[in-house]
């Protein structure tokens, strides 16, 4: 009577990461009714002791309410349970929520040779991936462990991005050295009257010879690398394509100052300088139904 073994849920991933409606559901069965008993459990405490204060913590966090799981984490004295381990695995577990990670890195390298390997290994993955947040890269903990592994494999996958404003070209690489970027020029007026929606159907400019070609070598150790549109098509329309290990991005660019706000609601269309805000007293523009 009024004992309460508490259980661990791994993986455990909730399906939804805000309240939906006024009452608060946990989808998992399992979790709800563990829960449930809990409650029940603790309504017979005329108050809350610190190890109740811990497990109260615990399901909180469980349940992604984490402003709640650690107010209630804050109210628990060490001195007073006999949890120390698990009190300390909770507080480093805090420390990432809270942005202090140097304090997580030094109570998870306290712990890093526990003798238990359960309790050893949940402090090394902690130490893990505060390497990986230092950009020290992702390394597995337990060779055994699936996910451990993909999540290396996934870490040391190229991956490449493409973005075209204001006349800068930004690149963000993963495990790339260098990579080409193209320039193909555009008759914006011509194209859109063949094909208004050339915004978002780039392949076809892969079987066109590119006017420039350019080798960029991408920093080691830096995912953002930007650079300027060449001087040659800085006031032109242009069609930017960068190709890295059999991967392909491109983005048109086109040289104006406009800001364009569709108000799809009342079929109007309003165009301002992209830089004062200010409205355009004569604009070109073509429909397509």
């Amino acid at each position: 009577r009024g004992f309460h073994q508490h259980l661990e849920y791994k993986p455990l991933v909730n399906a939804r990461a805000h309240q939906l409606g006024k009452d608060r559901r946990i989808l998992n069965d399992r979790l709800s009714g563990q829960y449930r008993r809990y409650l029940d459990v603790l309504k017979f405490h005329p108050k809350l002791g610190d190890e109740d204060l811990l497990a109260v913590s615990y399901y909180l966090l469980l349940q992604d309410r984490v402003g709640e799981g650690l107010n209630f984490f804050a109210k628990v004295r060490r001195e007073k349970i006999t949890e120390k381990l698990q009190y300390e695995y909770m507080a480093t577990y805090a420390d990432f929520y809270k942005g202090e990670l140097a304090s997580a890195r030094q109570r998870a390298s306290k712990y890093a040779d526990y003798p238990v390997d359960r309790w050893q290994n949940l402090f090394r993955e902690a130490l893990a991936q505060l390497d990986e947040i230092d950009g020290k890269g992702v390394k597995p903990v337990d060779d055994e462990n699936r996910e451990q592994v993909q999540d290396v494999l996934a870490s040391s996958e190229p991956g490449l991005e493409l973005e075209v404003e204001k006349g800068e070209i930004s690149i963000h690489a993963r495990n790339l050295k260098d990579c080409t970027v193209n320039y193909y020029p555009m008759d914006v007026e011509l194209l859109f009257s063949r094909k208004p929606f050339v915004k978002d159907d780039t392949e076809h400019f892969t079987s066109i010879v590119p006017n420039l070609s350019r080798t960029i070598s991408l920093p080691k150790g830096k995912e953002a690398h930007s650079f300027p549109v060449p001087d040659e098509f800085a006031d032109r329309n242009v069609m930017v394509e960068v190709v890295a290990a059999g991967i392909r991005e491109a983005k048109a660019y086109y040289a104006n100052d406009l800001k364009v706000q569709l108000v799809e609601n009342y079929g109007q269309v309003r165009v301002a300088h992209s830089e004062t805000g200010k409205p355009l007293p004569e604009t070109y523009v073509k429909v397509y139904a």
